[in-house]
């Protein structure tokens, strides 16, 4: 008996790349990628556009609000902090003993007794003198007077 061999034999198939139909399909792939992602990108600029009016107002809203807030806080921080000193001020005049707030009215007393005492001796001196002293004594008045 002979063995009989048998051979298997493979068909290969060749295929045949055309090299310009490829290229010309990716490319139409890479614009209508494009075409897909504009068709998608519109409708969302279409509604910015639409809105854009509003948001412009409440832009302007915001300015004006802002603005005038700006320009308050000057005024509001002041009255604040005047509020506050004069508040943390009488609770450090709280803790002085009253007799030291006595002391301070009986010199302002004081100075207003010597202040017309300088007045009455200055109508008696010469004129020009007179009128300087007069002046000085009431620059010193309204100077106790302001502090």
């Amino acid at each position: 008996m002979a063995q009989e061999t048998k051979k298997k034999t493979t068909k290969a198939t060749k295929y045949t790349f055309k090299t310009p139909a490829a290229v010309q399909k990716g490319f139409r792939a890479y614009v209508g990628m494009f075409g897909a992602a504009y068709e998608r990108a519109v409708p969302v600029f279409d509604k910015a556009a639409k809105n854009y009016d509003d948001y412009a107002a409440r832009g302007e809203k915001l300015e004006t609000s802002a603005t005038s807030f700006v320009k308050d806080a000057r005024k509001n921080v002041t009255e604040f902090a005047s509020k506050r000193y004069e508040m943390r001020a009488a609770k450090v005049r709280s803790f002085f003993p009253k007799a030291a707030n006595d002391r301070v009215v009986e010199l302002e007393a004081e100075i207003a007794k010597l202040n017309k005492k300088i007045v009455t001796l200055a109508k008696k001196a010469p004129k020009k003198t007179a009128k300087r002293v007069t002046k000085v004594a009431k620059k010193a008045v309204e100077t106790v007077k302001a502090a």
